[in-house]
Protein backbone atom coordinates (compact mmCIF):
# COMPACT_ATOMS: atom_id res chain seq x y z
CA UNK A 1 0.00 0.00 0.00
CA UNK A 2 1.27 3.18 -0.93
CA UNK A 3 0.07 6.28 -0.17
CA UNK A 4 -0.05 9.66 -3.28
CA UNK A 5 3.06 12.03 -3.72
CA UNK A 6 2.48 15.89 -3.47
CA UNK A 7 4.14 17.57 -6.87
CA UNK A 8 3.99 21.62 -7.27
CA UNK A 9 5.11 23.35 -10.32
CA UNK A 10 3.87 26.97 -11.78
CA UNK A 11 2.38 27.22 -8.36
CA UNK A 12 -0.21 24.02 -9.02
CA UNK A 13 -0.23 21.32 -6.90
CA UNK A 14 -1.41 17.87 -8.14
CA UNK A 15 -0.93 14.11 -6.15
CA UNK A 16 -0.18 10.90 -7.99
CA UNK A 17 0.66 7.38 -7.22
CA UNK A 18 3.83 6.03 -7.19
CA UNK A 19 1.92 2.48 -8.22
CA UNK A 20 1.30 3.73 -11.47
CA UNK A 21 5.04 5.30 -12.33
CA UNK A 22 6.16 1.88 -13.74
CA UNK A 23 3.75 1.83 -16.78
CA UNK A 24 5.07 3.90 -19.53
CA UNK A 25 1.36 4.38 -21.43
CA UNK A 26 0.24 6.10 -18.46
CA UNK A 27 -0.19 9.70 -17.01
CA UNK A 28 -2.73 10.30 -14.37
CA UNK A 29 -3.21 13.22 -11.63
CA UNK A 30 -5.38 13.81 -8.80
CA UNK A 31 -6.33 17.80 -8.14
CA UNK A 32 -5.87 19.94 -4.99
CA UNK A 33 -7.19 23.60 -4.69
CA UNK A 34 -4.10 25.39 -4.69
CA UNK A 35 -2.73 27.33 -7.78
CA UNK A 36 -5.39 28.46 -9.38
CA UNK A 37 -7.84 31.16 -10.51
CA UNK A 38 -11.03 31.21 -8.92
CA UNK A 39 -12.05 32.99 -6.28
CA UNK A 40 -14.39 33.07 -2.96
CA UNK A 41 -15.78 30.02 -1.92
CA UNK A 42 -14.04 28.38 -5.32
CA UNK A 43 -10.67 29.33 -4.07
CA UNK A 44 -8.30 28.51 -6.23
CA UNK A 45 -7.87 25.68 -8.43
CA UNK A 46 -11.63 24.66 -9.29
CA UNK A 47 -12.10 22.17 -11.30
CA UNK A 48 -15.81 21.52 -12.36
CA UNK A 49 -18.68 24.32 -13.17
CA UNK A 50 -20.64 25.16 -10.20
CA UNK A 51 -23.62 27.77 -9.94
CA UNK A 52 -21.75 31.12 -9.46
CA UNK A 53 -18.55 29.94 -10.92
CA UNK A 54 -17.23 31.64 -13.65
CA UNK A 55 -17.02 29.52 -16.66
CA UNK A 56 -13.62 30.84 -17.62
CA UNK A 57 -11.79 30.28 -14.38
CA UNK A 58 -12.67 26.63 -15.09
CA UNK A 59 -10.71 26.60 -18.44
CA UNK A 60 -8.37 28.43 -17.21
CA UNK A 61 -8.14 26.09 -13.80
CA UNK A 62 -8.07 22.87 -16.05
CA UNK A 63 -5.56 24.18 -18.74
CA UNK A 64 -2.84 24.89 -15.75
CA UNK A 65 -3.83 21.01 -14.18
CA UNK A 66 -3.87 19.47 -17.42
CA UNK A 67 -0.38 21.39 -18.27
CA UNK A 68 1.64 20.89 -15.12
CA UNK A 69 0.69 17.72 -14.43
CA UNK A 70 2.08 16.19 -17.87
CA UNK A 71 -1.15 15.17 -19.52
CA UNK A 72 -1.64 16.03 -23.01
CA UNK A 73 -5.32 14.76 -23.86
CA UNK A 74 -7.40 14.60 -27.57
CA UNK A 75 -10.29 14.50 -25.59
CA UNK A 76 -11.72 14.19 -22.27
CA UNK A 77 -14.84 12.18 -21.17
CA UNK A 78 -16.97 13.00 -18.21
CA UNK A 79 -20.50 11.50 -17.30
CA UNK A 80 -22.71 12.85 -15.09
CA UNK A 81 -21.76 10.99 -11.56
CA UNK A 82 -25.16 9.91 -10.05
CA UNK A 83 -24.02 8.19 -7.42
CA UNK A 84 -24.56 4.59 -8.61
CA UNK A 85 -22.98 1.79 -10.22
CA UNK A 86 -23.47 2.13 -13.95
CA UNK A 87 -19.83 2.02 -15.85
CA UNK A 88 -19.63 2.86 -19.85
CA UNK A 89 -16.79 2.50 -22.07
CA UNK A 90 -15.62 6.14 -23.24
CA UNK A 91 -16.22 5.28 -27.14
CA UNK A 92 -20.09 4.90 -26.29
CA UNK A 93 -20.38 8.83 -25.43
CA UNK A 94 -21.37 10.46 -28.18
CA UNK A 95 -19.79 14.07 -28.33
CA UNK A 96 -22.00 16.29 -26.15
CA UNK A 97 -23.66 13.62 -24.75
CA UNK A 98 -25.02 13.93 -20.87
CA UNK A 99 -24.82 10.43 -20.11
CA UNK A 100 -25.57 9.26 -16.35
CA UNK A 101 -22.80 6.42 -15.26
CA UNK A 102 -20.22 6.92 -12.45
CA UNK A 103 -17.42 5.01 -13.96
CA UNK A 104 -15.73 5.44 -17.12
CA UNK A 105 -13.04 2.74 -18.91
CA UNK A 106 -11.49 3.22 -22.21
CA UNK A 107 -8.20 1.87 -23.90
CA UNK A 108 -7.64 4.67 -26.62
CA UNK A 109 -4.58 6.86 -26.18
CA UNK A 110 -5.59 10.08 -26.28
CA UNK A 111 -8.57 10.05 -24.57
CA UNK A 112 -8.69 11.09 -20.96
CA UNK A 113 -11.21 9.71 -18.42
CA UNK A 114 -11.99 12.33 -15.47
CA UNK A 115 -14.32 12.15 -12.54
CA UNK A 116 -15.08 15.27 -10.00
CA UNK A 117 -15.23 14.79 -6.41
CA UNK A 118 -15.69 17.09 -3.37
CA UNK A 119 -15.65 14.30 -0.42
CA UNK A 120 -16.71 11.43 -2.17
CA UNK A 121 -13.88 9.11 -3.49
CA UNK A 122 -11.56 8.90 -6.66
CA UNK A 123 -10.48 6.20 -7.85
CA UNK A 124 -8.19 5.13 -10.70
CA UNK A 125 -7.51 1.86 -12.09
CA UNK A 126 -5.03 0.76 -14.74
CA UNK A 127 -4.18 -2.72 -16.66
CA UNK A 128 -0.35 -2.45 -17.26
CA UNK A 129 -1.05 -6.06 -19.94
CA UNK A 130 -4.18 -4.75 -21.70
CA UNK A 131 -3.12 -1.05 -21.67
CA UNK A 132 -6.67 -0.06 -20.65
CA UNK A 133 -8.06 2.51 -17.90
CA UNK A 134 -10.91 3.74 -15.28
CA UNK A 135 -11.73 6.70 -13.55
CA UNK A 136 -14.50 5.69 -10.76
CA UNK A 137 -16.57 7.97 -8.52
CA UNK A 138 -16.97 6.41 -5.45
CA UNK A 139 -19.73 7.35 -3.05
CA UNK A 140 -21.62 5.85 -0.40
CA UNK A 141 -24.25 4.40 -2.42
CA UNK A 142 -21.99 3.52 -5.24
CA UNK A 143 -20.01 1.29 -3.20
CA UNK A 144 -23.11 -0.22 -1.85
CA UNK A 145 -23.80 -0.64 -5.02
CA UNK A 146 -20.48 -2.59 -6.12
CA UNK A 147 -19.29 0.27 -8.63
CA UNK A 148 -15.77 -1.12 -8.25
CA UNK A 149 -17.01 -4.38 -8.91
CA UNK A 150 -18.48 -3.23 -11.66
CA UNK A 151 -15.98 -1.58 -12.92
CA UNK A 152 -13.23 -4.82 -12.74
CA UNK A 153 -16.10 -6.57 -14.83
CA UNK A 154 -16.44 -4.15 -17.47
CA UNK A 155 -12.89 -3.87 -17.94
CA UNK A 156 -12.80 -7.97 -18.70
CA UNK A 157 -15.82 -7.55 -20.99
CA UNK A 158 -14.25 -4.63 -22.91
CA UNK A 159 -10.78 -4.82 -23.23
CA UNK A 160 -9.94 -8.60 -21.42
CA UNK A 161 -8.65 -8.06 -18.56
CA UNK A 162 -8.04 -9.75 -15.40
CA UNK A 163 -8.40 -8.64 -11.73
CA UNK A 164 -4.95 -10.06 -10.68
CA UNK A 165 -3.10 -7.64 -13.04
CA UNK A 166 -4.95 -4.19 -12.34
CA UNK A 167 -3.33 -1.80 -9.81
CA UNK A 168 -6.20 1.32 -7.94
CA UNK A 169 -5.29 4.10 -6.93
CA UNK A 170 -7.64 5.66 -3.88
CA UNK A 171 -7.64 9.52 -4.56
CA UNK A 172 -8.37 12.19 -1.51
CA UNK A 173 -11.40 11.75 0.08
CA UNK A 174 -13.41 12.14 3.80
CA UNK A 175 -11.81 9.80 5.91
CA UNK A 176 -13.54 7.45 8.00
CA UNK A 177 -13.27 9.50 11.34
CA UNK A 178 -14.68 12.74 9.70
CA UNK A 179 -17.73 10.86 7.39
CA UNK A 180 -20.86 10.50 10.20
CA UNK A 181 -23.71 9.19 8.60
CA UNK A 182 -27.16 7.83 9.84
CA UNK A 183 -27.92 4.15 10.77
CA UNK A 184 -30.52 3.97 7.66
CA UNK A 185 -27.04 3.84 5.77
CA UNK A 186 -25.46 0.75 7.28
CA UNK A 187 -28.16 -1.72 6.34
CA UNK A 188 -27.00 -2.13 2.76
CA UNK A 189 -23.04 -2.02 3.32
CA UNK A 190 -24.21 -5.00 5.91
CA UNK A 191 -26.05 -6.87 3.33
CA UNK A 192 -22.73 -6.82 0.96
CA UNK A 193 -19.61 -7.03 3.07
CA UNK A 194 -19.14 -9.76 5.25
CA UNK A 195 -16.69 -7.27 7.13
CA UNK A 196 -18.51 -4.35 7.11
CA UNK A 197 -17.81 -4.29 10.85
CA UNK A 198 -14.20 -3.10 9.90
CA UNK A 199 -15.69 0.11 8.40
CA UNK A 200 -18.65 1.19 10.26
CA UNK A 201 -18.34 2.15 13.53
CA UNK A 202 -21.22 2.98 15.80
CA UNK A 203 -21.49 5.95 17.74
CA UNK A 204 -24.11 7.78 19.91
CA UNK A 205 -27.56 8.43 19.11
CA UNK A 206 -27.50 6.17 16.25
CA UNK A 207 -24.90 7.73 14.27
CA UNK A 208 -21.99 5.52 13.01
CA UNK A 209 -19.21 6.53 11.47
CA UNK A 210 -18.28 4.92 7.82
CA UNK A 211 -14.58 4.96 6.46
CA UNK A 212 -15.32 4.99 2.10
CA UNK A 213 -11.92 4.27 1.53
CA UNK A 214 -11.79 1.12 3.87
CA UNK A 215 -14.46 -0.50 2.10
CA UNK A 216 -13.55 0.59 -0.98
CA UNK A 217 -10.20 -1.57 -0.38
CA UNK A 218 -12.27 -4.46 0.07
CA UNK A 219 -14.56 -4.33 -2.77
CA UNK A 220 -11.30 -4.54 -5.10
CA UNK A 221 -9.75 -7.23 -3.28
CA UNK A 222 -13.41 -9.21 -3.03
CA UNK A 223 -13.24 -8.00 -7.13
CA UNK A 224 -9.99 -9.68 -7.58
CA UNK A 225 -6.94 -7.18 -7.09
CA UNK A 226 -3.88 -7.77 -4.64
CA UNK A 227 -3.47 -5.63 -1.46
CA UNK A 228 -0.49 -4.44 -2.39
CA UNK A 229 -1.49 -3.28 -6.30
CA UNK A 230 -4.03 -0.64 -4.34
CA UNK A 231 -2.79 2.59 -3.52
CA UNK A 232 -3.59 4.37 -0.35
CA UNK A 233 -6.42 7.32 0.30
CA UNK A 234 -4.04 9.35 1.90
CA UNK A 235 -5.52 12.59 2.24
CA UNK A 236 -8.96 14.25 3.96
CA UNK A 237 -10.50 16.13 2.33
CA UNK A 238 -12.75 17.36 5.03
CA UNK A 239 -10.14 17.62 7.69
CA UNK A 240 -7.69 19.81 4.95
CA UNK A 241 -8.99 22.68 4.39
CA UNK A 242 -6.29 24.44 2.42
CA UNK A 243 -5.58 21.53 0.02
CA UNK A 244 -9.06 20.15 -0.80
CA UNK A 245 -13.13 21.28 -1.11
CA UNK A 246 -15.32 19.53 0.87
CA UNK A 247 -19.32 19.69 0.15
CA UNK A 248 -19.81 18.34 3.73
CA UNK A 249 -17.47 20.93 5.35
CA UNK A 250 -18.13 24.01 2.73
CA UNK A 251 -21.86 23.20 1.52
CA UNK A 252 -22.90 25.02 -1.61
CA UNK A 253 -21.38 26.15 -3.74
CA UNK A 254 -17.70 24.73 -3.50
CA UNK A 255 -15.56 24.06 -5.64
CA UNK A 256 -14.73 20.37 -7.39
CA UNK A 257 -11.31 18.59 -7.43
CA UNK A 258 -10.31 16.58 -10.42
CA UNK A 259 -8.97 12.79 -10.84
CA UNK A 260 -7.90 12.01 -14.53
CA UNK A 261 -6.00 8.67 -16.13
CA UNK A 262 -5.19 8.11 -19.79
CA UNK A 263 -3.35 6.38 -22.32
CA UNK A 264 -0.56 8.47 -24.13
Amino acid sequence: MQNLEIHEEKGVEFLFSPLFSEISFLRHAFSTRRGGVSKESFRSLNLGASEGEDPAHVKENRRRFFEVAGLKPTKIVEVRQVHGAKVINALDIPEGGDIEADGIVTNTPGIFVAVQTADCLPVLVADPVKCAVAAVHVGRRGLASGVLEAVVLRMKACFGSEAEDLIAALGPAISGKCYEVGEECIPPFQQRYSRWRDFCIPLMGGKWLLDLPQAARLQLVSAGLSEGRIGSASYCTFSESARFFSYRRDGSPTGRLLSAIGIV
